[in-house]
């Protein structure tokens, strides 16, 4: 089964893998067709029409909350400790907006793990079905991942994403 891993973060030195959360559907999936069902209509977001759900970040019709939570969903995306408060609370009115009904659902934990301060940032690697994305590119002679490269990451609340999922 897939998982969520929380990535605990301190920006342009290291990360590590922090809790693992089963099931990684609870987390960007949730997220993803939450949004695309309201505001672009039943698009199936592993498409390549996943554009148009990527874009809904940078729409201000769009409530804030929902666009932040949006962009933690993004690859190499962290928030920042002086953030996590926002970020709970965004994630906390996203859940407001989009009730579970009994689907798998990270958020309420994801919420929960931000106000514990557990490092001095947080990202996420969505699922265990792709590369780690604050690894750097995989280095075949030795067989390993390189240093990650921290101009791809991006703070949620500080820095406009420049990448998409």
């Amino acid at each position: 089964m897939s998982r969520t891993t929380i990535k605990l973060i301190w920006p342009g030195e290291r990360h590590e893998d922090g809790e693992e959360l089963p099931n990684s559907w609870g987390s960007a999936p949730y997220v993803w067709s939450a949004l695309s069902k309201r505001y672009i209509g039943d698009v199936n977001w592993l498409s390549r029409d996943g554009e148009k759900l990527w874009r809904l970040w940078e729409r201000e019709d769009i409530p804030l909350h929902q666009r932040s939570v949006l962009v933690m969903t993004f690859d190499r995306a962290y928030i920042e400790r002086r953030d996590y408060d926002r970020a709970a609370r965004d994630i906390e009115l996203f859940l407001a907006d989009f009730p579970p009904n009994g689907a798998v659902n990270h958020w309420p934990r994801i919420a929960a793990i931000l106000r514990s301060d557990p490092a001095p940032a947080v990202g996420f690697h969505m699922t265990s079905v792709t590369e780690d994305p604050f690894e750097g590119p995989w280095n075949e002679e030795r067989e390993e991942h390189g240093p990650t490269d921290w101009s791809r990451c991006f703070s949620v609340y500080k820095d406009r994403p420049e990448a998409t999922p």
